[in-house]
This record gives structure tokens, sequence and C-alpha cells, in this order.
């Protein structure tokens, strides 16, 4: 027997000590996804890693977790070799990938004639080059700022391994990234009324009575916590497929789910719909082991 995915889960990850985690769980319905509650509300604790996982593990099984943060390491940081080739001889399937996406790109500017390398798999994956051959510039895995967060998200998809399974009701994601590539390309971190704007053009998108959108023009990491679980949403319901030009060299060593090119070896690109459309097939997975 198999299970559709109802229920996604989108956090917004922050780091382990600070306060800025949210949380967002949608539930699908008839004519799209419902908001059905945000958090931490007002007054309540923090999302510090044993709410946050308590909260991941009471969701049942038909549900998916879309985070905002890498959930795999760059290849460099997974390789077992005992002595580094070099990357021009490295023959790690992803490498090889990060390689191939790079060549696509012409040279150009001032960082070429100095020499500066076009990718480096201690701090990238093949996943960040594919996003910024869409034109979005991708964070790094462990780039400034990031490394506080790829390691707490490490931490978390161990945690949750009994229940959850990477790239299948676990999922990394990327809310600015989503949102460039549904054709929203204007800031909204510091517009406020941009991102009510954002949330009223997704018509399958509501609020059910007593969770307010307000929440998301007050904070915009809540903000991006319904865009994260939008985006398993969309995921489920278009059936997205990783990019056949990366292949399985990515499919387990990560990848970032985004809107899929338009006439790309992958499936259609996602449309806004209205309440009025009629809902595409949800995904299915095989049954797993009960989780609470």
């Amino acid at each position: 027997m198999v299970q559709a995915f109802t229920r996604f889960v989108g956090v917004d990850l922050g780091g382990g000590k600070g306060k800025k985690t949210a949380l967002a769980v949608l539930e699908r319905g008839r004519d799209g996804v419902t908001v059905t509650r945000l958090a931490p509300k007002a007054k309540e604790p923090p999302l510090y890693d044993a709410a946050l996982l308590g909260e991941l593990l009471g969701q049942g099984q038909r549900c998916v977790v879309c985070i905002d943060a890498p959930l795999t390491l760059p290849p460099c940081l997974r390789c077992t070799e005992p002595v580094c080739p070099g990357q021009l001889f490295c023959v790690d399937a992803e490498v090889l990938s990060m390689r191939a996406l790079a060549e696509r790109e012409p040279p150009a500017g001032r960082d070429h004639r100095r020499g500066k390398p076009t990718i480096t798999p201690y701090t990238q994956r093949a996943t960040d080059l594919y996003l910024r051959s869409r034109g979005v510039v991708a964070r790094e895995t462990m780039g400034q700022a990031m490394g506080p967060l790829a390691a707490r998200a490490a931490h978390l998809v161990r945690a949750l391994g009994q229940c959850f399974r990477l790239n299948d009701n676990l999922i990394e994601v990327y809310p600015r990234a989503t949102l460039e590539l549904l054709g929203f390309h204007e800031p909204y971190k510091k517009r406020v009324d941009r991102r009510i704007e954002i949330l009223a053009a997704l018509g399958d998108l509501s609020f059910a009575p007593g969770v307010w959108r307000e929440e998301c023009r007050k904070s915009d990491h809540v903000f991006d916590a319904v865009l994260c679980a939008y985006t398993g949403y969309l995921r489920t319901r278009d059936d997205w497929r990783i990019a056949a030009a990366l292949g399985d060299a990515i499919d387990s060593q990560g990848w970032i789910w985004v809107p899929p090119a338009p006439g790309a070896d992958e499936a259609s690109s996602p449309q806004l719909r209205r309440s009025s459309d009629r809902p595409g097939r949800p995904g299915a997975v095989a049954p797993r082991k009960s989780c609470p």
C-alpha cells in the first residue's frame, strides 16, 4: 500500500542556541493547502533541538519535512581517501558533476583572469552549482555563516533517521530560489507588505481560522517556513524529479528542491493555481516503520 503526502512541515532553521528557527504546518485539501500551525507563537519558548524534534517526530507518516538548510555535506568533507589526489584527478561522482556544470558557464571577468577557482568541492555541492546555472545566486553549503546551520541540520538528519528519509519525506529547500523560479524576483526580507502580496498570489494557499497571515508580515522566518512547506507541496503536487542532467551522481548526495526548468527533462514546471483548478496527482512513497 502506498501513502500520499498530505502534510507539509516547513522549517526555517536557525542556530541551535538562537531564537530564529520557525516552523509552519500545511495540510493538503481538495483545492490546495492550508496553513494550520505556525510556531513558535508569541511567548512560546524557541524551537531548540528537543522541541523541534518533538514537533517533527509527532507529525505522522503522511508528512514531508522541508528544511531550509544544507542536509548533506560537500563531497570533500565526505571523502574517505587518505590523501587527496587534487581536484583535477578526483573521480568522485559529484565532483565530476560539479566540473560539468562549471564548464557550461562562459569564463568572464576579473576573477577568471586572476585564476579564481570555479568550484570548491569542500564548500560547495553540485546542487549549489545547478541553482547557479538556473540564474539563482545560491548559498554555498559551507559558505560564510552557513557552517553552524549545516552542522545542526546534519544532527537533525540523524535524529530523524528512523522515520524520515532524505529526498523522500525529508527534503532540502531554499525559499528564495522557489520564489525566483516562480517569477517573484523582488526582495522580500525587508519589505513586509511584499510578503503578504506574495502569499496572496499563491492561489492554492490559505490560512486556517486563528492562523494569521500577519505573522508572516511580522517575521521573515515564519514567512520562509511557510514557503519551505509550500515548496514541499508543489514537489508532491507536480511530481518533481531531480534534474536528469545530474542523474544518479547527485541523487543520494544532496539536492535542493526547486521548481523545475521549463522544457527540461524534468516534471513540468508548476504553475500558480486558483482554488477552482483541479489539483495534480499526489506523490507516493513506500510504507515505512510506524512512527509517532
